[in-house]
């Protein structure tokens, strides 16, 4: 029997590199390279918070609304935000999810680059929108490109989605020109979302919270996952101005995050000197990597301090993600993002103790 299911839903096929028995697939591998979490696991602070969880935090539904503070202390350099500008999420994907089920209706239309966060492409056409794609150069490293986006924004739009940093490249895009893009779409009646799941590897002048105050179309996506090394607390929030978040907390409820996930978080913050480490050694680690291309491999546009880059062979017919795991190293396909194809893949550096057998392995498979 047919049932009255979103038509969607039935005949679109879900696009996605993120699996649920992901640690399974990649039992057979001796280096993850896949995984977007931190080569550096996580701050002291919120190591030591784990170990105190308590039996009444799981027992008990979370009402901890010190978490909301403390990321409103932590962006305080940079924006002022209260409390109302919040909405904690089970990680930024499941922003994605809130933000373009409020958003949906017949014939919504939402815009975004190619390559880039595959499954906000794929939650909206699973959602009934059309989506289109600004597709960024091979021939200029997949750099940004702010005309491309500008000039396929209009009246039909009612969402614009940029991550930033771009995933899968790692590349960072200014401020600046996120302000003017979401401009554009404020005078076409559209918003703007800015993607910051690796938001925290970039310098704090260029996150875009401070943008809340100034326009009330950009809608920001944030996650402990990544740079606060805690993805399996599924922890992230959702910055707006207080009347959109208004609205996409009727969708949510207000038991997202656990009690004790939201203490560990808020001890993660409390130590952001984690961050700039990790941001240092990581741009060392891929500046050497990138020096060490010189042959059938290059790199596409990236920011240093941010652990993702993707990486393309010279031969369109090269499925570099089967050469990487014949040398035990699990990549994520280049095939998993629109625009893309086999002969690329997105690298995360690895755990720091094996980042010399990587390199050696990259020598390896460029040479050859």
């Amino acid at each position: 029997m047919q049932y009255k299911l979103r038509d969607s839903l039935v005949s679109v096929a879900k696009v996605s590199y993120a699996k649920e028995d992901e640690a399974e697939s990649h039992e057979s591998f001796s280096i993850d390279c896949s995984a977007g979490s931190n080569p550096f696991l996580m701050p002291d602070a919120a190591k030591k918070a784990i170990t105190q969880a308590t039996i009444a935090q799981v027992n008990l539904y979370p009402h901890y609304s010190g978490l909301k503070k403390a990321i409103c202390r932590s962006l305080s350099a940079s924006a002022s935000l209260s409390p109302k500008n919040l909405l904690l999420t089970a990680g930024s994907i499941d922003g994605i999810s809130l933000v373009l089920t409020a958003f949906s209706r017949p014939g919504a239309r939402t815009l975004g680059v190619c390559p880039q966060f595959s499954d906000y492409m794929s939650c909206s056409k699973l959602l009934g929108y059309e989506y289109l794609a600004a597709p960024l150069c091979t021939q200029n490293g997949l750099a940004f490109d702010k005309n491309a986006v500008l000039s396929r924004i209009d009246s039909s739009l009612s969402l614009v989605y940029i991550d930033n940093p771009n995933n899968p490249t790692g590349q960072m895009i200014p401020l600046g020109v996120l302000k003017e893009i979401a401009l554009a779409a404020r005078e076409h009646g559209a918003c703007l979302i800015i993607d910051e799941a690796y938001g925290d590897y970039m310098p704090e002048e260029n996150f875009a919270a401070p943008l809340i105050g100034e326009l009330d179309n950009v809608i920001v996506l944030r996650t402990f996952s990544k740079g606060w090394g805690l993805a399996g607390l599924r922890a992230g929030y959702v910055i707006a101005s207080e009347e959109m978040i208004g609205v996409l907390s009727k969708l949510s409820n207000p038991y997202v995050i656990s009690e004790p996930a939201r203490i560990v978080c808020e001890a993660a913050l409390s130590d952001p000197l984690f961050l700039q480490g990790c941001r240092q050694s990581i741009a060392a680690r891929k500046a050497a990597l990138r020096k060490a291309l010189c042959g059938k491999l290059s790199m596409a546009k990236t920011e240093d301090a941010v652990p993702i880059c993707l990486l393309i062979h010279e031969d369109p017919g090269c499925d570099l993600q089967k050469v990487f795991a014949s040398h035990g190293v699990s990549v994520v396909s280049g095939s998993d993002f629109l625009s893309l194809s086999g002969n690329s893949v997105r690298l995360r550096l690895p755990d720091p103790a094996q980042f010399d057998e990587l390199l050696d392995i990259v020598r390896t498979i460029d040479r050859c």
